[in-house]
């Protein structure tokens, strides 16, 4: 009891050198909750004089790695290199993570009675969300949301409202759908069917998607007061020149795998990563496209057609980026602003799942499997792909999702 009583009241000073030290706010938040006088100075309040040296502001935070589960969920920080348990309420823990944003929120599906919400993993607030979509003319469906993104933080100051994309499930087809803070239902998008949509990325004030084909669709609110809980939104859908190895790349999917991708914005630009699943050895190869807008003369069929042509332009260096994807929750960050990570790095996640066959029920349930995740290294002399983080500091499969990112 002496010696626990004595790390208790160790010295503001000591303390302070101690939290200096600790580069993970997960660490810190640790520290913070062994006693008042720890938490004190990790929190850097005020004390009496003497005057204490001020606590130094935590580095650049990379997102951490939330791996669900309805029994053990957890997290790995790689700033800290360690994994760590994460307690949740009870119908958080048995949710499924649809989406994460900046500030700690996350798009959650709480139950199979299509109760969803947003959740502030740090600080426990929560947005409820409508469970159904509203048709144009007044019909409504239950909500089954695959993956979705917001336009902006819940808690960033902001004189407009924000919102909420997501790819949805209507009549077993992927389909789109919309929310906008204060409305009483989602609602669906105007305009022709998308061809499987892939990922959904909030850019330069609109949704973008991309397509199984490569095609980009964008969604671009116009913020006035919703009508009949919908929102006025101006769709444009570009007309995509093919790139000069899809075809191959049709190939690859006939017959050794699949093609899975994500939207990123990268120093002001729009990225695309495709991701090559081999159908026996998983993920091997990334590669990252550019969005480009092609500047066109005027012609008859282009006024007719009234669709802007764009195309995706490969991009060999990253020249600095490490890039994170995931569905609607993919981020680049600037390798230079963390120490001792390097650049040209793309760090990916299982999203598939394997059947329980241990599950003692009529059918199988899915289980999500942690195989296939790692990092990519993204240099045309030196492309390699390996597992990570490390096999020993994360779990093997959850019952309940897949891992996502988790911006702090």
């Amino acid at each position: 009891m002496d010696r626990v009583r004595r790390w208790g009241d160790l010295l503001d000073n000591v303390l302070l050198g101690v939290t200096a030290r600790l580069p993970c706010r997960a660490d810190r938040v640790r520290m913070a909750c062994v006693n008042k006088q720890w938490r004190a100075a990790v929190r850097a309040e005020p004390r009496p004089p003497p005057p204490m040296p001020q606590l130094p502001p935590l580095p650049p935070q990379l997102p951490w790695l939330i791996f669900p589960n309805t029994t053990t969920p957890s997290f790995y920080s790689w700033i800290g290199g360690m994994s760590h348990s994460l307690p949740l309420p009870p119908d958080v823990r048995v949710a499924r993570f649809c989406g994460s944003s900046d500030g700690g929120w996350f798009v959650l599906a709480l139950d199979p009675s299509h109760r969803y919400a947003l959740y502030n993993l740090n600080s426990g607030h929560r947005v409820e969300l409508p469970p159904g979509i509203e048709s144009p003319s007044g019909k409504q469906f239950p909500l089954v949301a695959r993956f979705a993104t917001l336009s902006a933080s819940p808690s960033s100051p902001s004189p407009r409202p924000f919102m909420l994309a997501a790819v949805v499930l209507v009549s077993r087809r992927l389909d789109v759908a919309f929310w906008v803070q204060g409305s009483e239902c989602w609602f669906p998008h105007r305009g022709p069917r998308m061809t499987q949509p892939q990922d959904v990325i909030y850019h330069n004030g609109g949704f973008y998607f991309v397509t199984a084909d490569e095609g980009v669709v964008v969604y671009w609110p116009g913020y006035g007061r919703p009508t009949n809980n919908q929102m006025r939104m101006r769709r444009v859908e570009y007309d995509m020149l093919q790139r000069e190895d899809y075809l191959e790349d049709m190939g690859f999917i006939g017959g050794n795998g699949s093609i899975t991708r994500y939207l990123v914005e990268s120093r002001g630009q729009l990225l695309m990563v495709a991701r090559y699943i081999y159908n026996e050895g998983g993920t091997e190869v990334l590669r990252v496209f550019r969005f480009h807008v092609m500047s066109l003369p005027w012609t008859a069929t282009a006024a007719i057609s009234g669709r802007p042509r764009a195309t995706w332009v490969p991009v060999d260096y990253l020249e600095g980026r490490m890039l994170f994807v995931g569905k609607g929750c993919s981020r680049s960050f600037e390798a230079a602003r963390f120490d001792g990570f390097e650049d040209a790095i793309i760090y990916f996640l299982d999203e598939g799942f394997v059947p329980d066959t241990t599950a003692v029920v009529v059918q199988e349930r899915p289980r999500y499997s942690f195989a296939d995740m790692g990092r990519f290294r993204y240099e045309m002399d030196d492309m390699a792909s390996e597992a990570w983080p490390p096999v020993d500091r994360r779990p093997t499969t959850s019952d309940n999702a897949p891992p996502t990112w988790w911006f702090p």
